[in-house]
C-alpha cells in the first residue's frame, strides 16, 4: 500500500454517513469555561448542509458544502448574510471554535495533498504509519499536515496541522469509532489548539441513514429561506 492508497482508505473513513446526522461541538477554554453548540447535518452523495445552534442564541449558522466539500457557502441566520468561502476564507473558525470551515468540509485529502510515508510511529498504543501531506494549492493556512494511520485497518488516529512555517499549531485526534460490517465511522473528534490552549470536541450522537431530502436545500440561493 503506497501513500496515495492509504489516503484513499482514510478519505473513505472520514466521509460523513449519508442521511441525517446530529451532534454537539463543545469548546473548552483554558480557564475551564465552555460553550456548547448543537448541529444537524443533512448529508447526500456530494452535498451536505449543517445548521449550528446554541441554547442561548438559537439557530446561528447554516454551512453548505457542495462538490464533496470543495465549495463552501455560509449563511449567518442572525445577520441574514450569505458568504461564499473561497481561498483563505475557508480557514475561518466556525463560531470561534478550533474547527475551520475547511476542517469540516471532508474534502478529499487525495485531491488536495500529495502524500509520502515518512516512517513508522507508535500512537495511542498502536502501530501506525506516519504520512506527510503537502498541499497542492499554495497560499492556505496549512503549510502541511502530518497524518497518523493504523497499520492494520488504515484508520486515521491523529492529524497534526502545521502553519506556513511548518510549525504544528493544532492537532486533531479521533477518539471514538463506530464500526459495523459496512464501514468505520468516527463519532468523536478532539481538536486541540496548542497556541490558545483550547480544545473543541465534536461528538456525533444520531445517524438516520433512511432520511431523504429535497435537492433544493443544497442550493446556496435557498439558504435564507
Amino acid at each position: 500500500m503506497n501513500a496515495q492508497g492509504i489516503l484513499a482508505r482514510v478519505d473513505k473513513i472520514f466521509e460523513y454517513p449519508k442521511g441525517l446526522v446530529k451532534g454537539i461541538m463543545k469548546h473548552i477554554r483554558p480557564d475551564g469555561s465552555e460553550t456548547t453548540i448543537s448541529f444537524t447535518g443533512c448529508i447526500s452523495n456530494e452535498d451536505y448542509l449543517f445548521t449550528f445552534s446554541s441554547r442561548e442564541r438559537g439557530n446561528q449558522l447554516k454551512v453548505l458544502y457542495n462538490l464533496g466539500g470543495e465549495d463552501i457557502w455560509v449563511y449567518n441566520i442572525h445577520s441574514l448574510k450569505l458568504f461564499h468561502k473561497l481561498g483563505i476564507d475557508r480557514y475561518d473558525e466556525i463560531l470561534s471554535t478550533n474547527y475551520t470551515f475547511l476542517d469540516m468540509s471532508r474534502a478529499n485529502f487525495q485531491s488536495n495533498y500529495t502524500a509520502t510515508i515518512s516512517g513508522d510511529a507508535f500512537v495511542k498504543g498502536v502501530d501506525a504509519w506516519k504520512l506527510v501531506l503537502k498541499p497542492i494549492a499554495k497560499g492556505g493556512e496549512y503549510g502541511m499536515l502530518t497524518l497518523y494511520v493504523t497499520k492494520d485497518k488504515f484508520i486515521p488516529i491523529r492529524v497534526d496541522y502545521h502553519d506556513r512555517d511548518k510549525a504544528i499549531f493544532k492537532f486533531m485526534t479521533i477518539v471514538k469509532l463506530k464500526e459495523n460490517d459496512r464501514r468505520i465511522v468516527p463519532i468523536r473528534y478532539d481538536m486541540m489548539n496548542i497556541r490558545q490552549g483550547t480544545v473543541t470536541i465534536i461528538s456525533f450522537s444520531e445517524f438516520d441513514e433512511a432520511a431523504s431530502f429535497d435537492k433544493d436545500i443544497f442550493r446556496s440561493e435557498k439558504l435564507g429561506e
